[in-house]
């Protein structure tokens, strides 16, 4: 690839199992940065201070790998360990002209099984003969800062994944958004849920209202009600999706119109301030975590399937 190429750096730590470069659509290739290109990348990491305690050695979590300390038998550790440069796990998505095309592809990779991250984008002007730098500062702060928290772990990608991202970037601009702007928004909805920091409770509101904007409406009676519509209208959607909207991956012996049930009690408990009972009311839900994740899933599913059937969600939803 040309050294004047525009590329996005991907701030996740990837396994990567597919030869490279990998043609993700037209005229962008998702490959390895080279020299130039990390110390772009590194420079612009280290003096953002997101790192704050790798970057007082010079270092980024993309140069690490973590291994089980054995020397804590009785306790299961990690350790970190330097990589040597050619293995530095530092990724890049190369484009051409402006950036409206990673604009689009980082809200649809937010429907894929792994969520691209584009954390910086680095705009190549011809008349400068330089690279500018574009960021959302709360999206890539919120990132990286759940990352220093350990919350962000190696991802393994190949190129069934990334060859899914293309498809569904191709239905995205497929899309007759002048005919169902409903969708396009509903996309927009979940990534701006990345302005809210990974572990806020608001974020389950937000999934909550992405699927009942999607699918529902303002109840007629108490027969009509939202979780009631939801339970009805997922179940026959699901029928549909691509793959199973698997319940017993995240929850076990529980019905699915029960499990709805207390999906919406939870919602209630955050809406009002009130503590969730996992021990209890909320036994079958386990933990926040457990919830967040499947109604991600839940919305993820919804989403795609609604780029491909977009005419059935706005018949459904005046069900």
């Amino acid at each position: 690839m040309s050294e004047n190429t525009s590329f996005a750096f991907v701030a996740n730590l990837l396994d990567v199992n597919c030869n490279l470069p990998f043609k993700v659509i037209e005229d962008c290739y998702f490959q390895k940065a080279d020299s130039i290109q990390i110390d772009q990348i590194r420079k612009s990491l280290l003096d953002s201070g997101y790192f704050y305690e790798l970057s007082r050695f010079n270092l980024s979590p993309y140069e690490l790998v973590y291994v089980e300390d054995l020397n804590t038998p009785n306790k299961k550790k990690y350790k970190s360990q330097q990589l040597e440069p050619q293995n530095w796990r530092y990724y890049i998505l190369t484009f051409k002209g402006n950036n409206s095309i990673i604009h689009d592809l980082a809200r649809i990779a937010n429907l894929a099984k792994i969520e691209l991250e584009f954390g910086l984008q680095f705009i190549y002007h011809e008349q400068l003969e330089g690279f500018g730098i574009l960021k959302n500062p709360t999206y890539t702060f919120n990132y990286f800062n759940a990352m220093n928290s350990g919350l962000s772990l190696t991802q393994s990608i190949d190129d069934t994944i990334l060859q899914d991202i293309g498809s569904i970037y191709l239905d995205y601009k497929q899309l007759d958004e002048t005919k169902y702007p409903d969708i396009k928004q509903a996309v927009n909805m979940l990534d701006e849920l990345k302005n809210i920091p990974h572990n806020s409770k608001f974020k389950i509101l937000g999934l909550f209202t992405i699927i009942e904007f999607l699918i529902t409406h303002k109840p007629i009676d108490t027969g009509d009600s939202i979780t009631r519509q939801v339970t009805n209208k997922i179940n026959l959607l699901s029928k549909r999706f691509s793959n199973q909207l698997d319940y017993s991956q995240f929850f076990v012996n529980t019905s699915e119109s029960a499990i709805w049930k207390k999906l919406y009690a939870y919602r209630s408990n955050i809406a009002h301030g009130s503590q969730p009972d996992f021990a209890k009311e909320l036994l079958v839900l386990k933990d926040d975590s457990t919830a967040k994740n499947f109604l991600k899933l839940v919305v993820k599913m919804l989403l795609r399937h609604s780029l491909i059937e977009p005419q059935l969600y706005t018949d459904l939803k005046e069900c």
